[in-house]
Order: structure tokens, then C-alpha cells, then sequence
């Protein structure tokens, strides 16, 4: 892990190299995550933050993401644990190269790959998401409902959200859930509300027992 974090962190220093140290406080990640995919999103994180990239490598590791759910071909190649490393990393590298992309983000990646763990780098990403929620203060909070939200169904459950986090910022994920029947659920925070169908025909079998 250490290969990683001087790699990563060496990265920003490059680009930006009146930075000293490995991590001032002003660098240092706003919570603390464990795990091995978590030692790779706060170097990246140090790394941005020193190079003052974190909004460009947030949108380019959270674009990664994407391409990987939407390509299967892709994604199982660089899952595949009989392709090469040295294949990914060459694929990597083609795929981040460019002035346009940061260094730190296109270091990420080529180290991943290097480690035989590219295939592991959505979960990298969620916990560099989950570092960025933290550093602009935003609560998360997770929707579910039965079927997809419309926009105005959507805007209204958030408008009466904001009300109940004195007006923090809110990081909004939806999820469809069949099973729930119909209404929606929020977990914002450590709070759940239930106002599922579900829930309510459960409450309604337990008051005839």
C-alpha cells in the first residue's frame, strides 16, 4: 500500500511542485475509510487535492465508472484475471492519454492495472465519491421507490428534504425496488423513513393478528 500512496502522491508533487510533504492537514482526506480499495481513493485524494485537481478527477474517475457499467465487454476485460496485466495496462494507458486528463487520475488507473486490480476500480471510485460528499459537506441520501422517479416527483421528495437538513447540501441516489409495491423510502443520514406500501400492508397484517 505504500507503493501506492508514494506513487499517487509523487504524481502531485510533479504537476505541482511548490508542494511539499505527503499530506498537510489542508491535503489530508475529510474522513477516514479502510480497506484496500480506500487506501487507493485517499492517496488519490491527497494527490488531487495537492494538485488542486478534485473536481476534474472526480468527474473523470465517476466517467470511468460509467463506461465500465455500460460496456460489458470492457469491464470483463479488465476483470479477466487470464488477460495480462501488462494488456490492461497498455489499454489504460491509451485510454488516458491526453493533455486533457489529469495526471493524477491517468496514475490511478496505470497503477491499478499494474497491481492486476483495475477490474476493482468502481469500487475506488464510490469511496472517492464518498470522500468528495464528505469534503463538500453533503449528506447522502439513498431513495427508493417501486419505479423510477419522474423529475418533479423526484424534486418535490428533495424540496421536502432540504427542510429537514437545515438546508445542507443533499447528494441524492435513487434506487427501483419492485418489492416495495409502491410509495418510496429515504435514508438520509442514519435517519429511514418508510412510506412504502409494503410497509403499510405489513402494518395493517400485524393489526389483525
Amino acid at each position: 500500500s505504500r507503493s501506492v500512496v508514494h506513487r499517487l502522491v509523487a504524481n502531485a508533487a510533479a504537476v505541482r511542485p511548490a508542494a511539499r510533504g505527503f499530506a498537510t492537514a489542508e491535503h489530508v482526506p475529510p474522513v477516514k475509510l479502510f480497506g484496500v480499495h480506500a487506501r487507493y481513493a485517499n492517496a488519490t485524494y491527497t494527490a488531487a487535492s495537492k494538485a488542486g485537481k478534485l473536481a476534474q478527477v472526480e468527474t473523470e474517475l465517476l466517467g470511468f465508472k460509467e463506461v465500465m457499467s455500460k460496456n460489458a465487454a470492457f469491464s470483463g476485460f479488465l476483470g479477466n484475471p487470464t488477460v495480462a496485466r501488462e494488456a490492461k495496462v497498455e489499454a489504460i494507458e491509451k485510454m488516458f492519454d491526453g493533455p486533457k486528463t489529469s495526471p493524477v487520475t491517468k496514475n490511478l488507473m496505470v497503477t491499478m492495472a499494474s497491481n492486476n486490480r483495475i477490474g476493482e476500480a468502481d469500487k475506488v471510485v464510490d469511496a472517492f465519491a464518498e470522500l468528495m460528499k464528505a469534503q463538500r459537506g453533503e449528506v447522502e441520501c439513498v431513495i427508493t421507490s417501486a419505479v423510477p422517479l419522474t423529475k418533479p416527483q423526484l424534486k418535490k421528495i428533495q424540496d421536502g428534504l432540504a427542510s429537514q437538513t437545515g438546508g445542507q447540501a443533499v447528494a441524492v441516489s435513487t434506487v427501483v425496488d419492485e418489492s416495495i409495491l409502491g410509495g418510496v423510502t429515504v435514508q438520509i443520514g442514519d435517519k429511514f423513513l418508510d412510506m412504502s406500501v409494503s410497509s403499510k400492508i405489513n402494518t395493517y397484517k400485524r393489526g389483525l393478528m
